[in-house]
């Protein structure tokens, strides 16, 4: 098969077959439509044979009409010709006017008369000679109302039996000739005029080969499908080739611009063809076009198949040209000019336009301003869209998604390259936020590792020097003063390593059922001598059933325990304190109420970030982690936590999802 298709003969001779096949189809058609137009497929062969005789008849008829008014000078003789000028218009008495009319009758009758025996001179032999063919011919005067005899040969064949005799009447001159024509039974292959005998012979053979014609059209045109196909399929040369053909070169909407005006110019000259109802003229007539048709879709194959049938095309060509122009030359232009004033051009062009429809223009002129001005409002309105969605996912935080420039031009583009600069840099500085935060929480935890190492020596030496005998008072005092400050100092480191280790997410958390209520209450427990020092009083308000989440219990503690620190420390003595536990909406909500010490003169947001205290003048102990801490905790395990401060009311609301 592969060398069928690369075959250079079988391709040739696919061709040549392909135009033999659709030459025959047309000639089988035109025979069908022949002797379907006469409804001879459904008639029976006598009724078809009459039906034969007429149209030799006919023909004939038509051939003696057309020598008679080759000859013939019976036409109407103009007014002026008999009458003078004075006839009609009253300077001629009656008697005078009549005299003038019949003198005229006479001459029009003279000169008929002299016509019709040129005429007779005239008469054709063809009749006398044909035995088997006769005619009579007699002009019909519109006026006398008498028929003259003009032509006639083998007359006798008017009462001969056998004879097929039919009679045409044609208008002409002063009036109508009548045609009688008769043929002998025997006619089709006897002594008869040749365009009877031509008639006879395509008409019979027309009628004999009906059915081999409906048979013929269906094979052909199947045959000349499979061609066609098979062509298509194999069409296509190496480089090579194409390049040393030079019809392959020109461009393709060149050559069928050139094929369709060859078909139009064979199409007119067709016309007559067509008319003349020869199947062998109407074939031939076609195969030029199809050879033509077929040319041009074969070499439409091979561009289209090498993938370069819109490349070898002069409006490629042009559209590139436009497209150059417009980018080299007018967007500079454009671009110099401000929104507004590119605004104001477009809908000058608009009025003009419009004007110019107004003042005589027409329909199609303002029809063109509409189209203009609604493509330019749809493309800008899509631009908008696709600026609108670029902003909105950038809004959303999708710092790395790009809006597509293509198909944007002058302000839209510049639109676009600004918010796709926006979003790189907003990632640059979030990027380099992150990686700050990353080094802060790094130096963070690595300058605690190193502070631990002497400060647990430290520790370890002031213990040794508690367990000495010392005489000195002030010694005892110093070394007391040591022990409680390295406490503190330990304290603060790891502190500062947990706010790290949360604020990275770098915390192991073993998360289990937990029943939040049982863990607030221990705590409060632990808590409960540190608030009667601090003259608190600890109100707690639990729900009747437990409440359980997934949380660590270890970070939970931790969490109540900083929140209990910072309350034992900051709240006003006297106070109470209000410790709840809650379900809403599927969540556990848990709130801790006091009353602060200190005026809060800070943001929430700014309390919760490290080494913030509420104590601004930094008389208590603490670090400022406490809350920080808990936070990122609480939300390392999927709760929330927030702050809110009314006056010096300060509560903290965490929520957490409840186990179904």
């Amino acid at each position: 098969m592969e060398k069928l298709k690369k075959s250079l003969v079988a391709k040739i001779t696919a061709y040549i077959l392909l135009l033999a096949c659709v030459t025959m189809a047309v000639f089988s058609a035109a025979v069908v439509l022949f002797n379907e137009e006469r409804g001879w497929y459904s008639k029976d062969a006598e009724t078809v044979e009459k039906e034969i005789y007429h149209e030799a008849a006919n023909k004939a008829s038509l051939s003696l009409i057309d020598q008679i008014y080759s000859l013939s000078s019976l036409t109407e003789p103009d007014a002026e010709d008999y009458y003078p000028e004075e006839y009609g218009t009253g300077e001629l008495t009656a008697e005078e006017e009549k005299a003038i009319e019949a003198e005229a009758q006479a001459k029009d009758k003279a000169d008929e008369l002299a016509a019709i025996a040129e005429l007779k001179e005239k008469a054709p032999e063809n009749g006398k000679e044909n035995a088997d063919f006769g005619y009579i011919v007699s002009f019909d005067n519109a006026k006398t109302q008498e028929a003259i005899l003009i032509w006639q040969a083998n007359a006798d064949l008017k009462t001969t039996e056998g004879v097929y005799s039919e009679s045409f009447y044609h208008e002409g001159g002063s009036g109508s000739y009548k045609v009688e024509i008769f043929l002998r039974s025997s006619a089709a292959n006897a002594a008869v005029p040749a365009e009877v005998a031509s008639s006879f012979s395509s008409c019979r053979k027309m009628y004999e080969h009906r059915t081999q014609a409906l048979i013929a059209c269906i094979l052909c045109l199947l045959a000349a499908i499979v061609f066609f196909i098979y062509l298509m399929v194999s069409a296509g040369w190496k480089n090579e080739e194409r390049r040393s053909c030079g019809v392959a070169k020109l461009p393709l909407d060149l050559m069928a611009a050139a094929g369709v005006i060859l078909i139009f110019a064979v199409g007119i000259n067709m016309a007559g063809v067509l008319s003349s109802g020869s199947a062998i003229l109407i074939a031939l007539a076609v195969l030029p076009m199809t050879a033509v048709v077929v040319g041009y879709l074969l070499l439409f194959a091979v561009e289209l198949k090498e993938g370069v049938w819109w490349k070898h095309t002069v409006l490629n060509r042009l559209l590139h040209f436009l497209n150059w122009i417009i980018r080299k030359k007018i967007n500079p232009l454009l671009r110099q000019l401000p929104l507004v004033w590119k605004t104001g051009v477009v809908l000058a062009a608009f009025l003009l336009l419009n004007l110019m429809a107004i003042s005589g223009g027409g329909p199609a002129v303002w029809l063109l301003s509409v189209i203009v001005l609604s493509v330019a409002v749809l493309y800008i309105a899509l631009g908008c869209k696709r600026l609108a969605e670029g902003g909105k996912r950038l809004a959303e935080g999708d710092l790395d998604y790009q809006i597509d420039k293509n198909g944007l031009l002058w302000d839209l583009a510049q639109h676009a390259d600004n918010l796709n600069s926006i979003g790189k840099g907003m990632s640059r500085a979030v990027e380099e936020r992150l990686k700050s935060e990353r080094f802060k929480s790094e130096l963070i935890t690595n300058v605690s590792h190193d502070i631990k190492t002497p400060l647990t020596s430290i520790i370890n030496y002031v213990d040794f020097l508690k367990k000495e005998e010392l005489d000195n008072e002030k010694a005892k005092e110093y070394v007391e003063v040591l022990d409680r400050q390295s406490g503190r100092l330990k304290k603060l480191i790891e502190d500062l390593v947990d706010a790290s280790k949360a604020a990275t997410g770098n915390v192991k958390l073993d998360l289990v059922p937990c029943q939040v209520g049982v863990l607030m209450t221990q705590t409060m427990g632990e808590y409960k001598e540190k608030a009667e020092e601090s003259d608190l009083n600890f109100i707690m308000k639990l729900p009747e059933k437990e409440l359980e989440i997934m949380a660590d219990g270890r970070r939970m503690w931790r969490i109540f325990d900083n929140l209990l620190n910072n309350i034992c420390k900051y709240s006003q003595p006297g106070t109470r304190v209000y410790l709840s536990l809650e379900e809403k909406d599927g969540k556990a909500v848990i709130t801790y109420r006091n009353t602060s010490r200190y005026e809060l003169n800070i943001s929430e947001e700014e309390l919760m970030e490290r080494f913030v205290r509420g104590d601004s003048s930094r008389h208590t102990e603490g670090s400022g982690l406490g809350l920080s801490i808990a936070r990122n905790l609480v939300e390392l395990q999927g709760g929330t936590f927030n702050i809110f401060i009314d006056g010096d009311l300060f509560k903290v609301v965490m929520n957490f999802d409840l186990i179904d």
